[in-house]
């Protein structure tokens, strides 16, 4: 019993010196005598390491947030864009896209090459601009045209580089801001077309009253020269020969003329009437029936006596030009060919009248019939043709309710279709 109260008595002596202890070096702390060795100099480091963790920590967050922020306004942003952006690397992975154009357009996947998501033609472009921008360091812009599902499309496209490493393709679908500019250039070219040919009317007229007031004194000279043959009973068949001829030229001229200023002249009052299909048939071989015969082409007319007085209801000028637009297209086809011709036929049923161009050259190729009728395609020599000549035949065909067709053969025929009155 006394060994335990002594053991508990000195338990508690050794307590009290052990609190004297901590009490001194309390009051070294409050009087700033603790040394580095102390023992709260360890303690006092955490502390302050904890309230510089807890400031950190609350900086970072403050910056996470910021972060969070800037992270959502540009991926708004980016949501707001009309075009896609698709990061790749040098070696044209796809490391990530913002792709809502390329779900719709190009069937878009990631993580996989570049060529799989746009396709091998816009690749190809990508590809050459990589290296100019390897060795410029610069943005290249660029147009690209294509075909999706038979649809024609126009994307206005970029590609810039990060390091080097990792580059940034955009694409921007163009197609309605392209067509409608489209739109204004065929409507700009009609116009043109229009003035042009407002313009040879006035020319034709001033041409055809400079000219005709010589040939009425050739014509007058020539039946005097008749007159005095007859009153001198001249028979030498030469000289009538010679004044047949002059009167032929004379009549012919003058008929290439009118023809030239009925055609020519602007037809900006379309109006429908009834025509003999033989007065546009005549309008149109006095243009084109002496070229035809110079350069070899033999121009047919396939159409029976009786038809040619067959009447069609139409603007005549305007069928006129689409006309004559056929046969000089014939022309330009089969121009140098051997035994070339052009023919022109008619058919009819209870409800149209079908006027053909034919002529001896191979059929259009299957991969441009689609365009021929597309504003401003030709496939002739530069300077040669405009491409808009089977455009606008089409607008007055579609003016008179009708149609022009590429028809089958094994020769290039087109087909006017004219609804009847």
């Amino acid at each position: 019993m006394a060994k335990a109260e002594s053991e508990k008595v000195e338990h508690l002596l050794k307590e009290i010196e052990r609190l004297k202890k901590v009490n001194s070096a309390l009051m070294d702390r409050v009087e700033g005598r603790v040394s580095s060795k102390g023992p709260f100099s360890l303690f006092e480091k955490n502390v302050n390491l904890a309230t510089q963790v807890r400031e950190r920590t609350i900086e970072l967050e403050q910056l996470t947030q910021a972060l969070g922020n800037e992270k959502n306004k540009l991926s708004g942003i980016i949501q707001t864009l009309p075009g896609s952006i698709i990061i790749f690397n040098k070696n044209f992975h796809v490391e990530s896209s913002f792709d809502t154009l390329l779900e719709s357009k190009f069937n878009s996947k990631r993580g996989i090459v570049l060529e799989e998501v746009v396709g091998k033609e816009l690749n190809d472009i990508v590809k050459n601009h990589v290296y100019r921008i390897d060795k410029n360091h610069e943005v290249v812009l660029f147009d690209f045209h294509t075909e999706i599902n038979g649809r024609e499309v126009n994307y206005l496209c970029s590609v810039s580089s990060r390091d080097l490493q990792q580059y940034v393709l955009y694409i921007q679908d163009n197609t309605e801001k392209f067509m409608q500019e489209r739109v204004i250039k065929n409507q700009e070219a009609k116009i043109l077309q229009s003035s042009k040919l407002a313009s040879l009317g006035e020319m034709a007229a001033g041409v055809a009253h400079e000219i005709n007031n010589p040939l009425a004194v050739i014509d007058v000279a020539t039946e005097s020269l008749k007159k005095q043959i007859r009153r001198n009973n001249i028979n030498n068949p030469s000289i009538v020969n010679m004044i047949n001829v002059i009167e032929s030229t004379v009549s012919r001229i003058s008929k290439i003329i009118t023809v030239m200023r009925t055609i020519s002249r602007e037809s900006t009052n379309f109006h429908k009437d009834d025509v003999l299909l033989m007065d546009i048939i005549n309008d149109v071989f006095a243009l084109c029936a002496e070229k035809f015969k110079h350069n070899n082409v033999d121009l047919r007319l396939t159409i029976p006596p009786s038809k040619l007085e067959h009447v069609i209801y139409c603007d005549r000028i305007q069928i006129s030009q689409v006309l004559l637009n056929l046969l000089n297209n014939a022309f330009d086809a089969i121009e140098g060919e051997k035994n070339a011709w052009i023919n022109v036929g008619f058919t009819e049923d209870a409800h149209h009248d079908f006027i053909q161009v034919e002529n001896s050259g191979k059929r259009i190729s299957e991969s441009i019939v689609p365009k021929i009728f597309n504003p401003f395609f030709t496939t002739k020599e530069v300077g040669k043709g405009t491409g808009l000549g089977l455009s606008i035949s089409k607008s007055i065909m579609e003016n008179h309710l009708g149609s022009i067709e590429l028809a089958a053969s094994e020769h290039t025929r087109f087909v006017l279709k004219l609804p009847k009155r």
